[in-house]
């Protein structure tokens, strides 16, 4: 019998997986953004990016180093996300347009891929 080559690239990522790197990406956007949408000079706005990025990429690593292990986090980001879109009137910078319009978004996608992770079967341990 022939074995079945070797998956190697995007092609062997997972729903799972490919979801814990949409939390990573999204967590890199978010530590970047105040700097790349200039609004790094509004304080509540550039904090809260800055400690919910880090925050998603920590969850996004924990979840891709052991999938079996934390499966539970995505709860974690789908709070993370839900914060995002609620930050603007909670840390009072819904009135900066860049800020608020990239919280919104950015917590949107994560609150959808949370979700979706929510709803896949945890991993087994290998």
């Amino acid at each position: 019998m022939a074995s079945s080559p070797k998956k190697t690239g995007w092609s062997d990522m997972s729903p799972p997986r490919l979801l814990t790197v949409i939390f990573f990406l999204s967590g890199v956007w978010l530590m970047a953004s105040p700097y790349l949408l200039d609004f790094a000079w509004e304080p509540s706005a550039w904090w809260n990016a800055l400690v919910i990025g880090a925050a998603l990429i920590v969850v996004a690593v924990i979840r891709f180093v052991a999938p079996h292990r934390f499966h539970g986090l995505q709860w974690t980001a789908l709070i993370l996300g839900a914060w995002m879109i609620a930050s603007p009137f909670v840390a009072e910078y819904a009135d900066v347009a860049a800020a608020f319009w990239n919280a919104l978004l950015i917590g949107v996608i994560v609150v959808f891929a949370a979700t979706l992770a929510a709803a896949q079967p945890a991993p087994r341990a290998a």
